[in-house]
């Protein structure tokens, strides 16, 4: 059975329109183009899906039939998309195939609009060749279910391991479940929502089953967990629904002092030397977290700020080290002013390029923002170019934390 993605998981802001042209939507149920704002955004150059996307329309594996059957595209799209990467002399292998660079790219093929690249993202993550993605990240809509990425890891574990009563006991149709133990071992979502009898409710009898969430999993509050677990660092600002499944039981060596040449014990990590200490403590390795936002936001030739979120969870209540990688582009990057904001308001000036020159790649935060402030919730990045002059891109940064209890 087909199954479509019915809505998308955004992992960046201001995206510019890169799905322009205008081609025919191809075919499927209507449901995998509802949502093209949202795709244009995961489908930005450099996104784990859009990375995803062209690696598997470069695979060599990935033939006419695969385009036309299995994603399934609009035929018209699917001949196009490998006449194209064939090259000028229609035929592979040889010297003057192509391969895609970048979605405008794939965009630009004639039957290839908004909703081939639905069913494209759709299906590159539903059969993991999308990396990268958290934990709470969506992988896509089957038969009418949404899935995460801890979800589905969970659901195929499931599918493959348990046994047949077991499966019928979680409330798995009997025909389903021969199709689910005659098909293993299932790796992705696709090839187990397409198995002949696996429909809704099978799929919702496996999200049942495996419902109480593992260590470090998503959780969404109290009783979402396994047993011993806790849920901790869901954010009160609405900026996600999760936080992260935390075993809070006394770890040896919790608190020792470690260093670059010292590190901490398993199960721990290093603080204060992040941020430039010779020597710090050790912390529970949970508390330790990174938090990418694709944002492949234009940065014009304008003195308006230009700002970009990203939401943290999963972490303890306050910040001890804060710092910020940037994925940026411009030409004339000495002239911008960078700001960090915690999700309680506390500003940080990140770097004053006008003062301090060219941005490094990788700024620890040492000022402005209090480490008795909330950690969990939307922190935003905020560049400013004072003087209006040159342009680029800010195409991604992460914050890298570690926190502790208050």
């Amino acid at each position: 059975m087909t199954s479509r993605l019915s809505r998308f998981f955004a992992v960046s802001v201001g995206l510019p329109a890169l799905l322009s042209c205008g081609a025919p939507p191809s075919g499927g149920e209507p449901t995998a183009s509802a949502l093209v704002s949202s795709q244009a955004q995961a489908l930005a150059d450099s996104t784990p899906a859009a990375t995803g996307v062209l690696a598997f329309l470069n695979d060599n594996s990935t033939t006419l039939s695969v385009l036309d059957n299995d994603v399934p595209l609009n035929a018209l799209a699917a001949q196009n998309l490998i006449a194209w990467r064939k090259g000028p002399d229609g035929i592979e292998h040889t010297a003057d195939d192509r391969r895609f660079v970048s979605i405008a790219q794939v965009d630009a093929v004639p039957y290839v609009g908004p909703a081939a690249l639905a069913d494209l993202e759709w299906y590159a993550k539903g059969t993991g060749r999308v990396t990268g993605l958290p934990l709470d990240a969506l992988v896509g809509n089957f038969d009418g279910l949404d899935f995460t990425v801890a979800e589905a890891r969970r659901a195929l574990k499931a599918a493959n391991t348990e046994s047949g009563p077991t499966l019928t006991a979680s409330g798995i149709p009997a025909l389903a479940v021969q199709d689910i133990l005659a098909a293993r071992p299932l790796f992705n979502l696709v090839k187990l929502s397409r198995l002949t009898h696996v429909d809704f409710t099978a799929l919702q009898g496996l999200k049942a089953m495996t419902a109480l969430a593992p260590e470090g999993d998503p959780c969404t509050g109290a009783g979402t967990c396994q047993a011993g677990l806790v849920c901790e660092g869901r954010p009160n600002d609405g900026s996600s629904n999760f936080g992260r499944c935390i075993n809070t039981a006394p770890i040896p060596g919790d608190g020792d002092t470690c260093s670059v040449f010292v590190p901490c014990q398993a199960k721990l990590a290093c603080h204060a030397v992040p941020s430039g200490y010779p020597e710090g403590w050790c912390r529970p390795a949970w508390m330790t977290g990174e938090f990418t936002r694709y944002a492949d936001v234009s940065l014009p030739s304008t003195t308006a700020p230009v700002e970009s979120t990203v939401a943290v969870v999963g972490l303890a209540t306050v910040p001890e080290d804060i710092l910020v990688e940037l994925d940026l582009v411009h030409t004339a990057p000495h002239r911008l002013v960078l700001t960090l904001v915690d999700p309680g308001g506390d500003s940080a000036l990140l770097w004053d390029g006008p003062n301090e020159g060219t941005p490094p790649s990788l700024i620890s935060v040492t000022r402005g923002i209090s480490r008795d402030a909330s950690i969990n919730g939307r922190w935003l990045l905020r560049v400013t170019n004072p003087s209006g002059v040159g342009s680029g891109t800010l195409r991604s940064w992460k914050l890298k934390l570690n926190s502790r209890w208050d």
